[in-house]
């Protein structure tokens, strides 16, 4: 089966819409232990033919360089469409860093979880899971971008457009995750909206709902999908090793209240607007530092 019999398929293609530190590992140990007839995965670093697309991908999309990326992806849907499984689902943050470009041609039957974890803390998780990797000096973490400038593997670039409203300053770590964050639902909603998806993405308040047995409930009925009568909710926690709980410091607040006051109004606007606004435990707080 080639790429173009998956654009025509009825296979159901699934991915989530997600920054990294927002419950996909969680997810995908969910789908791997409760869903059956499903080909699972999370960021498929070690299995051929199934592009992470972390890396160079993630520069390629930036700078639309599409004779690059579209093999990668052609590969990716190939590997899709070869799954025996009716059911093919990806629990990946790479997907709107390298994807999202391009899904609306080469995805036909397709399906998102739309994961939403407070801003803060997925930026200050993100920059510690970084400091983390440094610090123990693992390999391969970086790569050189067509430009021949260092990017951290598993983050944006720093050339995308939201960043070029601040490019006169000098952001901080936390602050350029933060950004990355705002640049990822920005493409979320652009991606479901240009290709008319809304009726296809089931969202999930990670900060509130992502651990509710009901929720989950909720989404295997939403995509249909056949599960063991149980859950097994046993499920793994993703925590960055001899890191505590995510605090957010009076310095970080300072700093995102900074980024958000200096935040073009069209952004300002879709996190205003839903699914955002509903999320309790930190939209309020977010719409009055940019009111």
């Amino acid at each position: 089966m080639n790429t173009k019999n998956l654009a025509n398929s009825d296979k159901l293609t699934i991915f989530t819409l997600a920054s990294g530190r927002s419950g996909t590992l969680f997810l995908a140990d969910f789908f791997a232990k409760n869903i059956e007839q499903c080909y699972h995965t999370h960021e498929p670093y070690f299995t051929l033919g199934n592009p992470t697309l972390f890396g160079k991908p993630i520069d390629w999309n930036t700078q639309h360089n599409d004779n690059a990326l579209m093999p990668v992806l052609e590969r990716k849907c190939r590997f899709i469409a070869n799954r025996q499984e009716p059911v093919y689902f990806e629990s990946n943050h790479a997907f709107l860093k390298a994807f999202n470009r391009h899904a609306g041609a080469l995805l036909n039957n397709v399906g998102f979880i739309h994961l939403v974890r407070n801003p803060a803390k997925v930026a200050k998780s993100e920059w510690l899971r970084e400091q983390m990797i440094r610090k123990l000096r693992l390999p391969f973490v970086d790569y050189r971008t067509e430009a021949g400038e260092r990017c951290f593997l598993w983050a944006l670039t720093g050339k995308e457009t939201l960043f070029q409203y601040y490019a006169q300053h000098t952001l901080s770590r936390f602050q350029f995750y933060l950004l990355q964050w705002i640049e990822i639902e920005h493409r979320a909603m652009q991606l479901v909206q240009h290709n008319h998806w809304q009726n296809r993405v089931f969202f999930i308040d990670v900060d509130a709902h992502l651990k509710d047995e009901a929720v989950l409930k909720q989404l295997t009925d939403f995509f249909d999908l056949s599960h063991k009568p149980r859950f097994d909710m046993d499920l793994y926690r993703n925590k960055t090793p001899f890191i505590g709980p995510t605090v957010i410091t009076g310095q970080d607040e300072q700093e995102m209240r900074w980024v958000l006051e200096r935040l073009p109004q069209k952004y300002k606007t879709m996190l205003k607007s839903a699914p955002y606004a509903g999320c309790a435990s930190w939209a309020s707080t977010i719409r009055r530092i940019m009111d």
